[in-house]
């Protein structure tokens, strides 16, 4: 087994990254002296990047768990995942072997993320949100997936999915007692060393994760991201801000509220960079806006981030105006456009503007970032590139740049961008093309650097951070028995930015009151994942087509406009 104990990253202050296609991109003027020009370091794996600070801090708090009330240290963190990486040899789990995790946010899930990684195997984590038919889509495309990590809470889709698909070994999260078939995490563990599993990784080409996304097929598409992926994103994005070494000191002792849900591409990262940085997370199992409020004046919070449905609650609780936010030296938002109107009304009571980011799961995520450095944190705009990245706007069917302010493709390039989609080898080239990754959303970038998303080329609707796709969201609408055809497109939502709106056409027999927009709102919600039912409802006599009689999203897009 590798020692990494002496790794360290190479800051290079002289040479422009190799990943560059022009040194003349406008926001490199603005960079500021201690901001490295490219970060080179050996390629090394997650848990072992996350181990460094963790022997460095290990009396530290690195989790802990509001609800439950219990905290682990650095030390508990790589002892309990030594022995659940122990243990899931012992069950036969090898090296490239998918295995599961289904929760919400808890050091459980922190746990088994490292464990799993150090047996080589590869960590899928499972939207605890989901239905049975989107994790049993799930299970099935991993391969020969056969061990899940589970909530309690989620038990009872897993049963589901089991019906259809088999599911050797689940192990019950938060679980006082076993259910029939399965095992608690405590069970799991008991009496297993902990001693970390002699494997060979090759961090560059060897899968961490194998994070599942929305596709133009309706159905989510497996994105493989390798140690090196996520280890490049969370140093690239830590040192945005100036050099490690001049804040390590500070590093050790922030606190993270992790609100934004870990299964997601934006709360695996910031997992990964928060530990890496020995932060002490303070997790929530659900967002409550009080609750947030509360802890970011108690533990004087610094940063907050979060996606744009969370800044809404907080804006709109009644302690928003009556906490103590004087902490708070930066905010930021991804996943998202945040409402301009909000990101006003946070000036106003925070006294800071709220920096909006970008990425994609494709990209691990962070692409750009509101970097200090720049003129002014401008709330508008997803900010600047961060190290070893590049990015810039093309005409979508020539692949030519364009000028400044001129509207066309956003493409990324970097050390993040993933290794492709899994099994997917015709979409991994038409979204990865001469190392430039394919984002699909328009955007634009001015004079200075700033970038703008203005849109996107594909049909996907951005709900609170989640990407829905409509063609899965009709499916399912088509299987009431009283809608004849259905058409979903985004509307616009003045809190959240946009929401999900469905235009039905119902059966000649179902009509003239038989059933209401109300009827058609409630069945959806029991059917689809919290985050995919329609939050609008209209009934329409025809849904308007092409010449080729596919559904004219555009001419639905705008009605949903005009009508908001």
């Amino acid at each position: 087994m590798k020692d990494y104990s002496d790794w360290e990253p190479i800051y290079d202050y002289k040479n422009e990254s190799p990943y560059l296609e022009n040194y003349d991109r406008p926001w490199l003027q603005f960079r500021a002296p201690n901001i490295p020009k490219s970060i080179k370091f050996d390629p090394i794996p997650v848990y072992e990047f996350i181990k460094l600070s963790a022997k460095k801090y290990p009396n530290n708090v690195c989790v802990y768990h509001k609800a439950t009330n219990k905290k682990y240290t650095y030390r508990e963190l790589i002892y309990i995942s030594d022995r659940l990486a122990n243990a899931l040899v012992q069950l036969g789990v090898k090296k490239g072997d998918p295995v599961g995790i289904m929760t919400g946010n808890c050091p459980e899930f922190l746990f088994s993320v490292l464990g799993i990684m150090k047996t080589g195997a590869i960590v899928v984590p499972i939207n605890s949100l989901l239905k049975e038919s989107d994790v049993a889509h799930i299970v099935k495309e991993s391969g020969n997936l056969n061990t899940v990590f589970v909530h309690k809470g989620n038990f009872r889709t897993i049963k589901k999915v089991q019906k259809k698909i088999k599911l050797e070994n689940i192990i019950l999260l938060q679980a006082e007692a076993a259910k029939e078939g399965t095992i608690t995490f405590e069970e799991f563990i008991e009496g297993v060393a902990p001693i970390q599993p002699d494997i060979e990784i090759d961090p560059s080409n060897d899968l961490a994760a194998l994070l599942f996304t929305g596709g133009t097929t309706g159905l989510p598409k497996g994105v493989m991201l390798t140690h090196t992926n996520f280890v490049s994103c969370a140093l690239s994005a830590l040192l945005m801000a100036g050099e490690i070494e001049e804040s390590k000191s500070t590093f050790s002792k922030t606190v993270n509220l992790s609100v934004i849900p870990l299964c997601h591409s934006f709360g695996f990262l910031v997992l990964i960079a928060a530990s890496f940085g020995a932060a002490m997370l303070v997790m929530f199992p659900s967002f409550n806006a009080s609750e947030i409020l509360e802890a970011i004046e108690y533990y004087r919070v610094t940063n907050y981030i979060g996606v744009p449905v969370m800044f809404q609650m907080l804006i709109n609780s009644p302690d928003f105006t009556e906490i103590d936010l004087s902490s708070l030296e930066e905010a930021n938002s991804g996943s998202a456009a945040l409402a301009p109107e909000l990101a006003k009304k946070w000036e106003e009571i925070v006294g800071i503007k709220v920096g909006q980011g970008f990425g994609l799961t494709e990209t691990s995520p962070i692409t750009h970032l509101a970097a200090k450095w720049m003129p002014e944190i401008r709330s508008k705009s997803i900010g600047v590139p961060i190290i070893d990245t590049d990015a810039k706007i093309v005409n979508p069917e020539t692949l030519e740049e364009l000028k400044p302010n001129e509207i066309g493709e956003l493409l990324i390039k970097g050390p993040q961008v993933m290794k492709g989609y899994w099994k997917s080898p015709e979409e991994t080239s038409k979204t990865i093309i001469n190392g430039w990754l394919r984002t699909g959303d328009l955007a634009r970038m001015d004079e200075q650097g700033y970038f703008y998303i203005e849109g996107r080329t594909k049909d996907i609707i951005k709900y609170k951070g989640y990407k829905v796709m409509p063609r899965e969201v009709e499916e399912k609408l088509y299987e009431h028995p009283a809608i004849l055809e259905a058409g979903v497109v985004s509307a616009p939502d003045p809190n959240i930015g946009e929401t999900i709106k469905a235009y039905v056409v119902l059966k000649p027999e179902y009509k003239d009151g038989k059933v209401t927009e109300r009827d058609i709102f409630e069945w959806a919600k029991e059917r689809l994942a919290g985050f995919k039912y329609p939050r609008k409802i209209e009934f329409i006599n025809v849904l308007p087509r092409t010449t080729v009689g596919k559904i004219f999203r555009r001419k639905l897009r705008e009605r949903a406009f005009k009508e908001s």
